[in-house]
């Protein structure tokens, strides 16, 4: 039988009933899970509302069961708000100074909301998360039903949004291939803890032949690096930190290197490479070479999308190389932000890393596979400060916690408060 959860008012010497609380936590989680991935597949973007929402929902019930507020990780929370305040003061020498500076403003909301659920969704016991873990794997199963209702029946649901053509589908299902790619590892994990064990790495493999068919090679991209990585820590336990934080290195050290290297090699006009996948490696060439120019300090918080006013000319190609944003998040905080704000994005995820090797059981492993998985995508795809993929990587990465399998021990970081 569970524990009756009472509670004793110091202040006023009484005794409250927790219970109703507790089970409004649980239920909010549980609707968060669920919703999460079928909010991706039908609108990605609507990640960020429902992040929001989550948050304005949890907080003030945990401070209704604890009376006070959620306290984070103290150290990612120093760092997370360092790097925030570079990208306000960054915005000072962007080309838009007032538009950086509310861009500032949102990702910061953005984060703030996502540092005090982390705690929350550490105070919850093990029934509650094995509740939340049922409404994730259910909400996982009914966004792959969807997906491919979409595709088998000619996306019905898509011609309610747009009248687009083939392209644009694809397009927009390539936001929703990302989220599953990502998604997955979670869900992996909360299968294997159910006694699948290794018979559970079908389904990322799976999902990535899948999003080939969806043309998502950010998503193929990052399910191959991702079971790559938990392949390597499933072998070897003290492997996973090693794979996290040499992903961090590779993502903002190599990148540069990389871009230009594929470059050199032509790449650009390649044949085998798809139109758009040329086009990056102009696109990250052209970053590399800016980063160059203003290597300390970078060129200002969100001042990608300047850069055609400065480099209106076109490539050899004819193809646009000053985009809106280099379509990695590694070049474009060095490209913004300069080699400062690459040392504090790469002390960032260093500590992430270090907490996330603290977790205990296969939730590690799939927590870590997430992590270079994320960085993997990111490290091709989409902009930085895109609303959306902060909040998509945020509410994933919420999953790890909402989802830990038991402590062994008492000394779990995820273990939380007791309830």
């Amino acid at each position: 039988m569970a524990p009756l959860a009472l509670s004793r008012d110091d202040e006023h010497g009484e005794t409250r009933d927790l219970s109703r609380p507790r089970q409004l936590l649980t239920a909010i989680f549980c609707g968060f899970a669920a919703l999460l991935p079928i909010v991706c597949v039908v609108a990605p973007k609507g990640t960020v509302v429902l992040l929001l929402l989550a948050a304005l929902l949890a907080i003030p019930t945990y401070w209704w069961v604890n009376r006070r507020m959620p306290v984070p990780d103290l150290r990612i929370a120093i760092a997370l708000t360092l790097f925030v305040l570079w990208c306000a003061i960054a915005s000072a020498w962007s080309a838009d100074a007032t538009r950086s500076i509310v861009l500032v403003l949102r990702i910061g909301v953005i984060f703030a909301a996502g540092m005090a659920l982390f705690p929350i969704a550490a105070a919850l016991d093990d029934a509650a998360r094995a509740r939340v873990g049922r409404w994730l794997i259910g909400g996982f199963v009914l966004a792959l039903v969807l997906v491919s209702a979409e595709i088998a029946l000619g996306y019905p649901l898509l011609r309610l949004f747009e009248a687009a053509e083939a392209g644009k589908k694809l397009v927009w299902f390539n936001r929703s291939a990302v989220a599953l790619a990502l998604i997955v590892w979670p869900v992996t994990g909360l299968l294997w803890a159910r006694g699948l064990g290794w018979k559970v790495l079908a389904i990322p493999g799976l999902l990535g032949i899948a999003s080939v068919f969806l043309e998502s090679a950010a998503a193929t991209h990052g399910l191959v690096v991702g079971l790559a990585a938990a392949l390597l820590v499933l072998c070897h336990r003290k492997a996973g930190f090693l794979v996290t934080t040499a992903a961090g290195a590779m993502a903002f050290v190599g990148m540069p290197f990389a871009a230009l290297e594929m470059h050199n090699q032509g790449w650009h006009g390649a044949d085998w490479l798809p139109a758009s996948a040329q086009h990056r490696v102009e696109i990250w060439n052209f970053s590399v070479h800016r980063i160059a120019e203003k290597s300390l300090l970078g060129w200002g918080f969100d001042g990608s999308r300047h850069m055609g006013m400065l480099y209106p000319d076109p490539s050899d190609t004819g193809r646009t190389v000053a985009a809106l944003h280099p379509h990695s998040v590694p070049l474009q905080v060095m490209l913004e932000l300069g080699t400062v704000g690459a040392v504090m994005a790469l002390a960032l995820l260093w500590l992430i890393a270090r907490r996330l090797d603290g977790v205990s059981g296969r939730t590690r492993v799939f927590g870590q596979a997430l992590f270079v998985a994320a960085l993997a995508i990111g490290s091709v795809a989409h902009g930085a400060w895109q609303n959306w993929w902060l909040a998509l990587v945020i509410s994933v990465a919420l999953l790890v916690p909402l989802t830990a399998a038991p402590a062994s021990t008492g000394n779990d970081p995820l273990n939380g408060l007791p309830p």
